[in-house]
């Protein structure tokens, strides 16, 4: 028998901050000219659209839609596209997630764009004008513009941060029952947060057309239709939160993956791509302070190339988990060994760090190495790698890099268009004569 937790003695109090059109608003913070202009930003190798900004959104150009089915709107409406620059995304989401801990102590980090504030615990008087706050610091110490929504539970937050937008608002706050009542009556079933694409059909032939028509509905013949998870959903839907904020170190696993440049086809130049994502890897792990136990690889060819496709794993598993950049560019050029197989063009390539445990957790010692060797190694490893990692945070990425990842690799992806990194490269701050 299992049973859900909620806290239903506890009152809660969610805010979830959406950065608004976030590529595109990183984009014209350093460029006010494309302010008020249709503006894309295309996805790696300048594929397809991954931001637009509402002007671009007007003439009809589609979330992921390739770069081709709207070149032919790109002169005739003076669309501005750009290459995507996440070095410049990162840093700004960064700076945007560290201004939010000012007002909450507790922040759940959702995407790069979204944080959940727990404000359960702050005595506000008035929740319209602490959200005024956080619009007015970010937009001056950072000159994003974002949508706040104020509400009991996490998917309550999500529709109001949704209906807000729609209504061209800076926040919406829903913290009695009655204030939610129109926001889901007027919120499509698919859009609640939690429904999927096969489950929206489904629940729709039941009647269920809204979020408000979902609301209503017993917690127990959720369950029975929908599984626990639907128990949650009815329960945070009427008020009741189920999902709490959660633990950056609860994260499982991290994946690292892009599309080559031009395609490939030797085991070498994958092999400096795939060395680059474990540099990469090793990175978000120390910053985490989490330990990979092992590594799987894949490369694989394009689904439309006209051969048969391939897509080859590997996998390798530490004798004691890691996050050392040495160790796991080792790790994962043995499992491309598995994955690799000749003769195929390939198109991209990745790896996945699998079951993380947190640095501070058990480790089991390796029998066949002396405990002091051991620790002479280990203590070395992590001076080296830190001393790395503070060079370019302070220099910029890259400033120090592993030989493996190649001088001239042909992996890198194209940015025929992308801006300069303004933040993070010195070499590329704007200059004024």
């Amino acid at each position: 028998m299992s049973f859900t937790v909620c806290a239903i003695n506890s009152p809660s109090l969610f805010a979830l901050v959406d950065g608004n059109n976030f590529f595109v608003s990183c984009e014209r913070v350093f460029n006010p000219s494309l302010n008020n202009k249709p503006v894309i930003v295309l996805s790696s190798n300048d594929g397809c659209a991954i931001a637009r900004s509402n002007e671009a959104k007007a003439l009809g150009i589609a979330m992921a839609a390739p770069l081709h089915t709207f070149a032919h709107l790109i002169k005739t409406h003076g669309i501005k596209t750009l290459s995507c620059n996440f070095e410049l995304y990162g840093d700004m989401s960064n700076r945007m997630m560290h201004t939010l801990q000012r007002f909450a102590p507790d922040v759940d980090i959702y995407s790069i764009d979204e944080a959940f504030l727990d404000i359960s615990r702050l005595n506000h008087n008035d929740y319209s004008l602490f959200a005024q706050s956080i619009y007015d610091t970010i937009l001056k110490h950072i000159g994003l513009p974002i949508t706040i929504g104020v509400a009991r539970t996490k998917t309550l937050a999500k529709i109001a941060n949704r209906t807000a937008k729609k209504q061209q608002k800076p926040y919406l706050i829903m913290t009695a029952p009655e204030d939610a009542t129109h926001a889901l009556q007027t919120t499509d079933l698919s859009s609640v947060w939690g429904i999927g694409r096969a489950l929206a059909p489904k629940l729709k032939k039941l009647g269920i057309y809204t979020a408000y028509d979902l609301a209503i509905k017993d917690p127990m013949w959720a369950r029975k239709v929908m599984g626990l998870s639907g128990e949650r959903l009815v329960r945070e839907l009427q008020g009741i939160a189920c999902y709490e904020n959660r633990e950056e170190t609860n994260k499982k696993s991290i994946q690292v993956t892009r599309s080559f440049g031009a395609r490939l086809k030797e085991f070498n130049d994958i092999a400096e791509a795939i060395s680059a994502h474990a540099t990469r890897l090793g990175e978000q792990l120390r910053q985490k302070r989490l330990l990979a136990p092992a590594l799987s690889v894949f490369c694989r060819t394009s689904l439309y190339s006209g051969s048969t496709p391939y897509n080859g794993i590997g996998i390798i598993a530490f004798d004691t988990p890691t996050n050392d950049t040495s160790t796991l560019i080792k790790g994962a050029l043995h499992a491309l060994r598995q994955a690799f197989q000749p003769g195929h063009i390939y198109q991209s390539a990745g790896i996945h760090a699998l079951d993380l445990v947190s640095e501070g957790a058990f480790k089991q010692k390796n029998l066949f190495i002396p405990p002091k060797k051991e620790s002479e190694t280990s203590t070395h490893s992590k001076k080296l790698n830190q001393a790395i990692d503070s060079l370019n945070q302070h220099y910029g990425k890259n400033t120090l890099f592993w030989a493996s990842s190649g001088i001239n690799p042909r992996y890198q992806v194209r940015q025929n268009n992308r801006s300069p990194r303004y933040t993070t490269r010195w070499e590329e701050l704007p200059m004024v004569r």
